[in-house]
Order: structure tokens, then C-alpha cells, then sequence
């Protein structure tokens, strides 16, 4: 369920432009060609007008789109992918993702489907602030955290602390698939684009060239 607009308030603000402009509903539908019922429809929130219908009703009311749907945007309250049609990215051919909560902005979750196969991303560790959970959906996968190897099987998962480098391969020959949700809740996943791009979080935030960073474990 994508963004919508609200549209009691879009009606509001046109009403109220349209009154101190003194225009009728006459007055307004005769100069940009609408219906008296369309108008009066859009001032009581039971439309939702095209963009070429608002670009109209603003050069009459003469206040501007802005002046009518700035800030009117209200997150969705949910979002449904239909299974397989997630946001897909393959650029690294071992390692495809499939993105399932794109339409939510500023999410602090980012959960994928990922198709494993080859070496996995074992030259591109995953590391992040923040957790990841893991579950294995199909195949077998050997997971590299620190200086350890989980191997997990079909059914298993794993909660992780995800600024430990991270790295998930296929255990056998065929394509392993994972659930992954990353989770951090001081950035959000669409700010900067980045983590909405690649899907599972990378790691973007590296020491300098020729500093190290030693990798914070978790609490208890």
C-alpha cells in the first residue's frame, strides 16, 4: 500500500482558497472546464483528483500545487509484496536480493529474500550498526561471522549482531535461499538510499585507510 494523499485536508485548503478568491463553484468550474459535482466532490475529500486536474484548479484558485498538497503525504499503514515481486537486484551474481518492504520509507527493518550461490558474498562481508536475523528457506548455508563458521540447514535461523563482519555461502553445490531482516534504528534504510539499493546492508561504514576498528560484541 503505497503513499496517499490525505485528502479531507486537500479539500479543506482548496475550499478555503476558493472562498478568498470570492469564487463560486460556478465560478471555478467555468474557467478550468471541471464539473460543478467534480469540484464539489475534491472540497469534500470524496476525490482523488489527477495531477493535471490539480494543475488546473491551482492556476484558477491562483495559489500553486504546493499550496495544496504540501505536507498532505501520509505513510502507509502497511505494505504487501506478492511473492516473487519484490525489487530485485543481481549485480553481484552469487549473491541476489530481493527487496520486500521498498514502498516503506524510513524504515528501520529491511527484510529480503537471498538467493545464494558460488561464493556467496565471502569477498564482500556484510557488516552493519545494528542486528540481523537469518533464516534459512531453502538449501544449506555456512555462515562466516568473526572467526567462526555456522553452518545452518533448511529451517534454522540465526539472530546476529550485524557490525561483526559477516559473510553467508552455499554449504552444497545447489542455490541456497535465506530470509533476512537487517535492523537499525538509527538509520533509517531509505535516508541515503544505500541500504535501499543493496538490500541486505553493506559495509559502507568502514575505518580509514590504515586505521582499524575492533568490532563491538553484544552486551551479557
Amino acid at each position: 500500500m503505497p503513499s496517499f494523499v490525505n485528502l479531507a485536508d486537500l479539500g479543506r485548503r482548496a475550499r478555503a482558497a476558493r472562498l478568498a478568491r470570492r469564487l463560486t463553484l460556478e465560478d471555478v468550474v467555468q474557467r478550468a472546464e471541471f464539473t460543478v459535482s467534480w469540484l464539489s466532490k475534491l472540497e469534500n475529500g470524496q476525490l482523488s483528483p489527477s495531477l493535471e486536474g490539480l494543475v488546473k484548479l491551482a492556476d484558477v484558485l491562483e495559489c500553486g500545487v504546493d499550496t495544496l498538497v504540501e505536507g498532505l503525504s501520509v505513510p502507509p499503514r502497511y505494505v504487501v509484496v506478492k511473492r516473487g515481486q519484490g525489487r530485485r537486484d543481481g549485480s553481484r551474481s552469487s549473491y541476489a536480493i530481493e527487496s520486500l518492504a521498498d514502498q516503506w520509507r524510513d524504515r528501520a527493518m529491511n527484510p529480503a529474500i537471498v538467493e545464494l550461490s558460488g561464493m556467496g558474498n565471502r569477498h564482500h562481508p556484510d557488516n552493519h550498526d545494528g542486528e540481523r536475523f537469518i533464516m534459512v528457506l531453502e538449501g544449506d548455508v555456512t555462515l562466516g561471522y568473526g572467526d567462526e563458521l555456522i553452518h545452518l540447514s533448511t529451517g534454522d535461523s540465526i539472530y546476529i549482531y550485524a557490525a561483526i563482519p559477516h559473510t553467508l555461502s552455499p554449504a552444497g553445490r545447489t542455490t541456497a535461499r535465506i530470509l533476512s531482516v537487517s535492523y537499525d534504528s538509527r538509520h533509517a534504510f531509505a535516508g541515503d538510499g544505500r541500504a535501499a539499493r543493496d538490500g541486505v546492508v553493506r559495509g559502507d561504514r568502514k575505518p580509514a585507510a590504515g586505521r582499524t576498528k575492533p568490532a563491538r560484541r553484544p552486551k551479557g
